[in-house]
């Protein structure tokens, strides 16, 4: 690349600086006119391109809110979602406070039971399995009181087969215990979920029925709450399906940005044609200003340099299609010096040969001038 192609190359990257920075103007022009809350402004020749940028405005500020709209909700649906799992976990909390609640209960209940505070026609069935529990845990245990009171008297053969039966009677009873353990439960469950529960018409029973109680009106605050919740949750969803955000929120919302980025590049190309309408007819309404002055010799300050710069590239254009043309016609110069001594010596060859030629002539003339009459031609 020679120094002209450079300086071109140099220039051309100037033209486009310089056409940047033009764009740029007639943009912050646009703006201008844009802002312009004077009443000639529909007098602007650009009048109708900056409606259409006050209605690309409105677009970008309601898909802006559509995006608060959607992350407000996703956010929320975000605290509910942690709200409700917290409610869960308060409430299987006390579910489980409740179930350990139950044997204390079904004891207490038992006892007031066994003693006439609660009647029998209504209780009995809560009771029913401890009664059988206990009757057979009495015998078992009458039984080995009776075996261990007379184990001393009996043969040796009798006490080893009854201090066998003694154990088994032992741990058949603590077996019977434990079972017994889980009625009392099974007893107070039935009393807790029971229509008797508001009113059991034994102080003690009441007492130990307290926690419980405590513990229902804790869940039916708590289920209140979650269900208030699952509403809430539900109109959620409503508005994000509404705002075209049901399937995939974060897909919908990224979306949005780039119609609202598409949009913008909209506006900014508005703004320019805004921008060189007006540079066009800088007598319009909207250019009065200090600023639009400015701008608008900037953008002349930059029209010239461009000028120039072409100007520059055309000279340079010139020069080295003139270099170009010259080094052709030196070319065909020298082509032509190549013909012209190729020619020459074609000449001169030509005259050797005329000369030959005309010797050979003159030879036979010779020839036949020495030659006798009558002599015969020889065949």
């Amino acid at each position: 690349m020679d120094n002209k192609e450079r300086e071109i190359k140099e220039l051309n990257k100037k033209i486009g600086t310089s056409n940047t920075v033009i764009l740029k103007l007639q943009e912050d022009l646009g703006e201008i006119a844009f802002a312009d809350d004077s009443e000639k402004k529909g007098e602007s020749l650009a009048n109708e391109k900056l409606k259409e940028i006050e209605a690309i405005d409105k677009k970008i500020s309601e898909e802006h809110n559509r995006i608060q709209e959607i992350l407000n909700a996703v956010e929320r649906a975000d605290e509910i979602e942690a709200l409700r799992k917290s409610l869960n976990d308060k409430i299987r909390s006390i579910e489980q406070d409740n179930m350990s609640n139950y044997e204390t209960i079904g004891r207490a209940g038992y006892e007031a039971y066994k003693h006439g505070e609660l009647p029998e026609e209504r209780y009995a069935e809560f009771f029913e399995e401890v009664v059988k529990l206990k009757l057979h845990i009495e015998e078992l245990e009458l039984e080995k009181s009776r075996l261990e009171d007379s184990i001393n008297s009996l043969t040796l053969f009798k006490r080893v087969k009854a201090g066998a039966r003694t154990l088994y009677l032992k741990n058949s009873i603590s077996g019977n215990y434990r079972l017994l353990q889980k009625d009392y439960k099974k007893s107070g469950e039935k009393l807790c979920h029971s229509e008797l529960v508001m009113n059991l018409e034994a102080e003690s029973v009441e007492h130990a029925m307290k926690p419980f109680k405590e513990n229902l009106a804790g869940l039916e605050k708590l289920e209140k709450e979650s269900i208030a919740l699952s509403s809430e949750n539900e109109q959620l969803k409503g508005s994000l399906e509404g705002l075209g955000a049901g399937a995939n929120a974060v897909r919908t919302v990224s979306q949005i940005e780039k119609d609202v980025n598409d949009y913008y590049y909209l506006r900014k190309g508005k703004l320019r044609e805004i921008g060189e309408l007006l540079f066009l007819n800088q007598k319009d309404p909207v250019v009065k200003s200090p600023k639009a002055k400015n701008i608008l010799k900037d953008i002349e300050k930059e029209n010239v340099s461009i000028n120039e710069y072409q100007n520059e590239i055309s000279r340079y254009e010139a020069e080295m299609e003139i270099e170009r043309q010259n080094r052709e016609i030196e070319q065909l110069n020298k082509k032509i010096n190549g013909y012209e001594e190729k020619i020459q010596t074609y000449s001169q060859e030509a005259d050797q040969l005329k000369e030959r030629i005309s010797n050979a002539v003159e030879d036979i003339k010779k020839l036949e001038g020495t030659a006798k009459p009558g002599d015969k031609k020889n065949d």
